[in-house]
């Protein structure tokens, strides 16, 4: 055997000078080069990522083109549904409107209706103890949802030209952001499917307020959701109308309801003197002016944003003071969050607290009492009547009559969302279904005779606000609303009952206020 073919059978070429080397040494080299290379390669795209994902904010929030950025930790703007915000409490209900949103696009190119935007602008990443709860922010986005299904589908409150598409605008969880999605929301006015007009404004805040002012200043017409204080309205800011009542409106119905309560005379003031929260603030007006001659003891103010170090420790010299002065009232003007912990610091006081105490509150829905809290209340002799926009009652079949329009809404919203009386409790599903309903119905009221004509434009919107009344009210599940000049673009006809917590029937028989009655 050669030479050549004894070095090829046994793999050794070393004393073949000049010998065709075996090639899968090269070969396998080869190989690790490019593993090498493609290491590399992967690496270099994990670190562009990584900075593209740091350096552009809209990756971090669904990509490029959703409507939504990244700015300082949230993310904020307008989605065009691709992207959800607050997936595990919001998620199913943003799909919902993102499907009917598809639904009412297709139905626009099949049958040549005009097609247009209005935007839900809240605070969409809410925080578990803050001014408005997830639970509060989901059912809003419910009642808005059944709203728009019933605008496309069956023609209410007024037509089905135009439809309607539902476009959500977070403005952050302390509405920091409101800027970058006001101007969003500014830009979407001149898409080809033009926005032109925005609702559901949650939160009676400073911030709140210069965001309508910047949007009355586009001309850009709103009706608000959950705002209740006094000065958020038509008078102060041209083109904004409400859907819930008015601090002066609950204050009202506090005084209906306490006139002629023998066993309610006295009260004494408990508000949080925090500067910039328009809510806390004019509620405290609002008393004044509605109940003022009850007030027979010294003012008992609290700072609300000491509250998150101090806890229930801010209340306790302000319950000894109650307790020593015995009034029948307290007028409490503050979040509902911050009454819950009045309420566990008044529980508390017991041994110093013999008689009984109505605490007299305002919010659009009801607050959530567990058994324990309200077994609490029983206890301790102290009622809180709830001045509210929602009486729970309606939903179960008791208390008072509700108004004409709840039973159409509970109708489609146990069809939608959810049959059990509970999900309505909040109150918050209600109003948004009816500030949802209000929007529609100024929309289709510009020019509904000219069927050639472009979708209306958001001031000639913004001009009929004030023309909701008589043939164009709007048959909501809060009442039959309707907005006249006088009353500032505050609501008639809204029902605002005082709801009181233990409920009693003794407590709860009274008539229901009506705003502008």
């Amino acid at each position: 055997m050669s030479q050549e073919n004894s070095a090829e059978s046994t793999g050794d070429d070393s004393g073949n000078e000049g010998a065709i080397p075996r090639p899968w040494p090269v070969r396998l080299w080869e190989q690790r080069r490019r593993i090498l290379a493609w290491g590399a390669a992967a690496t270099a795209l994990v670190l562009v990522a990584g900075a593209l994902w740091w350096g552009v904010p809209r990756l971090r929030c669904g990509g490029l083109g959703n409507g939504v950025s990244h700015v300082d930790g949230e993310c904020v703007g307008v989605t065009d549904g691709s992207f959800v915000f607050a997936e595990e409490e919001l998620g199913e209900v943003q799909r919902n409107i993102d499907a009917e949103n598809r639904w009412a696009a297709s139905r626009a190119e099949q049958t040549g209706v005009p097609l247009v935007k209005v935007a839900l602008l809240a605070p969409l990443t809410p925080e578990p103890n803050g001014a408005i709860t997830p639970g509060q922010v989901r059912s809003a986005l419910e009642g808005a949802y059944v709203a728009l299904r019933r605008a496309n589908r069956s023609g209410f409150p007024r037509g089905d030209d135009p439809l309607i598409q539902l476009r959500l605008a977070n403005e952050g969880s302390r509405q920091a952001q409101w800027r970058t999605t006001v101007s969003r929301i500014e830009e979407m006015t001149e898409d080809d499917v033009p926005l032109v007009a925005v609702l559901g404004q949650a939160l009676s805040t400073t911030r709140t307020r210069r965001a309508a002012e910047r949007l009355s200043d586009r001309g850009i017409p709103m009706v608000t959701g959950a705002t209740t204080a006094d000065g958020l309205d038509h008078a102060e800011i041209p083109g904004l109308i409400r859907a819930a009542p008015s601090n002066t409106d609950f204050a009202a119905a506090l005084d209906g309801y306490v006139d002629g309560r023998d066993d309610l005379e006295t009260a004494v003031m408990v508000f949080d003197r925090v500067s910039d929260d328009l809510f806390v603030n004019t509620l405290r007006t609002a008393y004044e002016e509605k109940l003022g001659d009850h007030i027979a003891f010294p003012d008992q103010p609290f700072s609300g944003r000491a509250i998150a170090d101090e806890g229930t420790n801010v209340f306790y010299p302000i319950t000894q003071n109650i307790c020593s002065a015995e009034p029948d009232m307290v007028f409490f003007a503050g979040r509902a969050t911050d009454m819950r912990l009045f309420i566990d610091a008044l529980a508390s006081s017991a041994g110093v607290c013999t008689e009984p105490l109505s605490v007299l509150f305002a919010e659009v829905g009801m607050y959530p009492w567990d058994d324990e809290a309200l077994d609490t209340l029983h206890d301790r002799d102290i009622t809180i009547l709830n001045a509210s926009g929602f009486d729970p009652r309606w939903a179960e079949g008791g208390g008072q009559d509700p108004p004409d329009g709840f039973a159409a809404f509970r109708d489609h919203f146990g069809d939608l969302v959810d049959r059990s009386p509970e999900a309505l409790d909040n109150g918050y599903a209600a109003t948004y279904h009816d500030a949802m309903a209000v929007t529609v119905n100024a929309i289709r009221i510009t020019d509904p005779r000219n069927e050639d004509a472009p979708p209306p434009a958001p001031q000639d919107i913004r001009d009929r606000l004030l023309l909701l009344n008589e043939q164009h009210d709007v048959q909501g599940a809060t009442g039959t609303l309707s907005f006249t000049q006088d009353r500032s673009g505050n609501p008639v006809g809204k029902h605002v009952p005082v709801v009181p917590v233990p409920f009693s029937e003794e407590a709860g028989d009274s008539a229901t206020y009506v705003t502008g009655s």
